[in-house]
């Protein structure tokens, strides 16, 4: 087949100069098949950064060196090998024309960037594909806005990753809804060949249909009994209508701003009470243990006392003669003693001694008693400032309470009540606008029933349109039958589009409410056979489709049960029915499996997991 449109992707090589990492690719299905952590949606990532994301591939420990990527296509327009090459984690992209083996140092090439506003590589991957870049697309239905078709308008259709692929909202779009109306009108130019502004066509002829299925015909009646209703809201609200035009917007500022002031002082007396009733406790505390003291003095007192008395009691005594000897006790010793006794004791020192320390006591006690005396006038001062505080912040409360906030209600409530009789006033002003739009409208309502009595009938545009949309379903019934998908009709088309919300709908039932693993296979034939149908009619296409996991849901990946799960005999159908895909490309990412597919029929690349056995993964 001689195909003017699209790309074949030959080869994805991952290179650190020394060594690399390649996978390749065929025409016709290509399954790259492992267990979690091969490598597969590495490959997807890589293909997609290749061909102009912006969303670098993650980061895995097994390609740390492998950092220059490079994609070999094969491009059906220019019937010629290119390679693109790009530096991980950059917005260059390199264009040799040539193949990857036939690059050196000397190897011309073209230097291009992912994003900016020069030299970017969607309008050389448009060349490649063999598209027009300067069709243009509408991006709004009612403003004359447009912007030109992109290489990105493509990939929507042909790179579909595995969130993607179960996702229950239209499968036209990327969900975005500032890009909803460009993206299916890249849809509609896709499948027609010339219509790039359908969606907004669209819209005006269910604009036409809504008002042929409810024409306005002769409501004179209808608008008679309109502006009496008007007439008699607008007499009530004339009736009512508050005049006052004081303004209390500087009073109620006035009054607010005192209450913030008294608040500050509120908070201020509040504060000084606290401090002072500390200091006070501080004082008291002190006066405690200062009457431990005094007391602990006292003692000392009796104690010298007792020792003093004692002491002149001692000091009136006459000398004795010695009891053992027979001789006279004085302040010598004498060894002919029986006893050691000793004799002459000073008492007149020892009186003046402990006179002496009785004094110093004396002192501190009456130094003691004078610096409690002070603590205690300190703490009647302070309960006298306490109360002068506690009286300042209960007058101030008082005020604010009974004063300043009744006041600021009342001049809030008035000011609510102007805004009202503003309000009144824009309505009143609105009611009478209306009534001259009333007046107006019912004089010349016959004549604007006359030009909407008749609309537009549909024009080749929907009919080319529908038929496009037809054969597109009929290739995609065709592939669900082929695979036996559940509850079909061998007899009927049973796949249609639903323009309302822009997605298919099974034998009667939605796309959007199937499982999410239903919903994977019917995005994947829509995809295949959007591809198909382009091919067939010779539309522009990108030319192939990469899927990462239609059998193995994102749900089911992570280990979260599907609510309706796929039989492993669909899987192993919808398999072969696309390896006799002939003239197109499909690349498949699905997890490992058990299934009685022809590999034959199919590149089937497998990574095993296991360094003993086969290909362990991608890197």
């Amino acid at each position: 087949m001689n195909k003017n449109f699209g790309l074949l992707i030959k080869r994805l090589i991952l290179s650190n100069d020394a060594d690399k990492r390649e996978v390749e690719f065929s025409e016709g299905l290509n399954i790259i098949s492992g267990p979690t952590d091969t490598g597969k949606t590495y490959v997807f990532q890589w293909l997609k950064y290749m061909l102009g994301s912006n969303d670098s591939p993650k980061t895995i420990p097994e390609n740390r060196d492998y950092l220059d990527g490079y994609l070999e296509i094969y491009s059906f327009a220019k019937k010629d090998t290119i390679t693109l090459r790009r530096v991980f984690s950059t917005n260059k992209v390199y264009i040799y024309s040539c193949s990857f083996e036939s690059i050196n140092d000397k190897t011309e090439y073209l230097r291009v960037n992912t994003k900016g506003r020069t030299k970017l590589i969607s309008s050389n991957m448009m060349e490649y594909l063999g598209a027009n870049s300067e069709i243009e697309l509408r991006t709004h239905i009612e403003e004359e806005k447009y912007r030109k078709l992109a290489f990105r308008d493509f990939l929507h259709f042909s790179l579909i990753d595995e969130k993607e692929v179960i996702k229950d909202k239209t499968l036209l779009t990327t969900g975005q809804y500032v890009s909803r109306t460009v993206e299916l009108n890249a849809f509609f130019y896709f499948i027609s060949g010339k219509y790039t502004s359908f969606i907004s066509y669209l819209s005006k002829l269910r604009t036409g249909k809504k008002k042929k299925e409810k024409p306005q015909i002769d409501k004179t009646d209808y608008l008679d009994e309109l502006i009496i209703e008007t007439q008699n809201q607008l007499d009530s609200l004339q009736s009512g209508e508050d005049s006052l035009e004081i303004s209390f917007k500087e009073d109620l500022l006035f009054v607010t701003s005192e209450i913030k002031q008294h608040s500050e002082v509120i908070k201020e007396t509040f504060e000084n009470t606290e401090k002072l009733k500390t200091k006070r406790l501080v004082n008291q505390e002190l006066i405690k243990r200062f009457n431990l003291l005094k007391e602990h003095f006292n003692s000392d007192l009796r104690r010298l006392d007792f020792i003093l008395e004692g002491g002149s009691i001692i000091s009136n005594l006459q000398p004795e003669n010695c009891p053992a000897c027979g001789k006279q006790l004085d302040d010598y010793h004498d060894e002919t003693h029986h006893e050691k006794v000793v004799m002459g004791v000073n008492y007149e020192k020892l009186i003046s001694s402990y006179s002496s320390e009785k004094e110093k006591i004396m002192l501190n006690l009456s130094d003691l008693s004078m610096t409690m005396g002070n603590l205690e006038e300190d703490i009647g001062k302070i309960n006298e400032e306490i109360l002068i505080e506690e009286i300042r912040y209960s007058e101030i409360k008082q005020k604010v309470e009974n004063e300043l906030k009744p006041t600021q209600a009342s001049l809030q409530e008035k000011i609510d009540k102007q805004v009202d009789a503003k309000l009144i006033k824009a309505k009143i002003e609105y009611l009478t606008n209306q009534l001259i739009r009333l007046n107006s409208q019912k004089g010349s309502f016959r004549t604007i029933n006359m030009l909407i009595e008749s609309p537009k009938e549909p024009t080749v545009e929907k009919d080319i349109v529908d038929r496009s949309i037809e054969e597109l379903t009929n290739l995609m019934n065709g592939f669900l039958i082929d695979m036996k998908f559940p509850g079909l009709d061998l007899k009927t088309n049973n796949v249609s589009f639903d323009f309302k919300e822009f997605d298919f709908i099974i034998n009667g039932k939605a796309r959007s409410v199937f499982g999410k693993g239903f919903r994977s296979i019917i995005f994947s034939v829509f995809v295949i056979s959007f591809m198909d149908y382009c091919q067939k009619y010779n539309l522009p296409h990108a030319g192939f489709v990469l899927i990462d996991s239609p059998l193995t849901t994102y749900q089911e990946a992570n280990g979260t049960e599907e609510d309706e799960k796929v039989p492993e005999e669909l899987k192993v159908r919808f398999l072969n029915t696309f390896s006799n895909i002939v003239g197109s490309q499909i690349i498949i990412l699905e997890n490992k499996f058990s299934m009685n597919v022809n590999e034959e029929k199919m590149n089937f690349i497998e990574f095993t997991k296991d360094r003993t056995i086969g290909r362990y993964g991608f890197m």
